[in-house]
This record gives structure tokens, sequence and C-alpha cells, in this order.
């Protein structure tokens, strides 16, 4: 398990500063973050994850808070809690590879292994690589796509001959790309951050056939399992497994990513 992480943090803690004002003169949110590090690195487990909780009260969303409270976490061995601030941490920052790598470690303790179809192969690979780019640099490889495009288009255009095979070749290239880049961009952000999902952390929950205490029971999920959220319903979740299992089990076992 890696340590806390504190560079990077810092300039944005700065930007809460200015929301917190004087209200929290005692101790800063930089000071705060600190001394949770400090906790985290004396073997203070409790404290540690207290501090970096309390800052993600205020609403302040940040890639290296939620790896640092998920690692203090791990480290008091509750799994359920550690993989949903994995999770949260991996959205906000999936190009991490400190937080892929520790999401990994947790996974390798859960109780429910789920076949996924996706799971292994050349598609896995590629789902890889797209997480390791990142969504923001796709979203950048897309624009300059289309600025390329528009640029041969209105270059060929422009020109003496038009648009001659050399250029068309150019031109399909352009497009061609750019409609990858799309593509990927699209399903890298679904599959992140556009599918609800959500981490159980009941020790263990029963899914049921349907929102409500008296129907059958379909399986078990334990603690730490990522399963898709489907609807909701009067305090209850319907939730399916990577291997297609859906059921309904009560709101309180799971907390969206």
């Amino acid at each position: 398990m890696r340590r806390v992480v504190r560079a990077g943090a810092a300039c944005a803690l700065a930007v809460l500063c200015s929301f917190l004002g004087g209200t929290a003169r005692a101790e800063s949110p930089e000071d705060a973050f600190d001394a949770a590090g400090r906790a985290y690195e004396q073997g203070k487990w409790d404290e540690a994850a207290e501090g970096f909780r309390a800052l993600l009260r205020y609403g302040f969303a940040d890639p290296r808070l939620e790896y640092n409270l998920a690692n203090a976490e791990f480290k008091r061995e509750r799994l359920g809690p550690a993989i949903l601030h994995y999770e949260r941490a991996r959205r906000l920052d999936p190009s991490d590879p400190q937080i892929r790598e520790n999401l990994a470690l947790a996974r390798e303790r859960l109780r429910d292994l789920v076949e996924d179809a996706d799971a292994s192969g050349p598609l896995a690979a590629w789902h890889a690589l797209q997480e390791r780019v990142g969504v923001s640099a796709q979203a950048w490889f897309l624009l300059a796509g289309v600025w390329i495009v528009a640029i041969l288009v209105a270059w060929s255009g422009s020109r003496p001959g038009g648009f001659t095979p050399g250029r068309g070749w150019a031109l399909s290239v352009a497009i061609a790309f750019t409609l990858l880049a799309a593509l990927s961009w699209r399903a890298t952000w679904t599959r992140l951050a556009g599918t609800p999902r959500a981490v159980v952390l009941a020790p263990a929950v029963e899914a049921l056939a349907g929102p409500a205490m008296n129907n059958a029971s379909l399986f078990t999920l334990h603690e730490g399992t990522t399963v898709e959220v489907g609807g909701e319903r009067e305090g209850w979740l319907q939730v399916t497994l990577p291997n297609g299992l859906s059921g309904w089990v009560p709101g309180d076992a799971a907390e969206r990513i």
C-alpha cells in the first residue's frame, strides 16, 4: 500500500481557504491536510481518515484527498469504504497509476469474484490504455482532430486543384482519427463517469427479486463489491453485476461512487 500523498493538493486547498475565510483561522485546510498526513505516517489510521474526510465534507472534490482517505480506510481494514474512495479518486483522475494499483490491491481481498466478459484479452488492454490516457486528454485529442479537419478542408478548398488525391487521403486520415477519438472519449467517459455505480458497504447483503423485504433472495453481495445502479425506489437500489445478475438491495447497504 503506497504512502499518503501530499504533493499537488496544496494549491487546490488554497482555493478552498478563500471560501472558508475567517471561520477556520485556527486551522487552515492546508494545516488540516498536513495534520491528517502526519497522522497517517504515524500509523494513526482513525485520526488520518477523519482528517481527510473532514476536508471532503466541505464538498471539495480532489483525487489526492480521495486517494489518501482510501489508504487510511484500507489500513483500518474497512474494505468497502477503501474501494469506494479509490473508485472516486479514479473517476477524478483515471490516469494516475498509484490509484489504479491500490484499487487493484484492495480488490484482491474481495469475497465476490464476479466474472466480467471484458476483464481480459484485447478489450481489457484497450480499456486500460484509455484510462491511462484519461478522459481530459482524449477530449483534447478530439478537439485537435476537429481543428485539423477544418484546417485541411479550408486549405484544400483555397488551393489550386482543390482536393487532390493526396489532400483527400490526408483529410480521410484526419476524419478517421477524429471519429476514433470521439468514440474512445465517449466510451471512456461512459465507463468511468456516465454509468451510475455503487460500492457495497454492508458486510453482507441479500439482493432480492424486488424492492421489498418479502421478495425472494437472488444472491448475496459482500463488502467492497462494485455494482451498476439501474434504478432507485423508496430506499432501495436496483443493482447489476458485470456478469448480468440483477437484484434490489437496501439503499443504506451501498453508496454511490
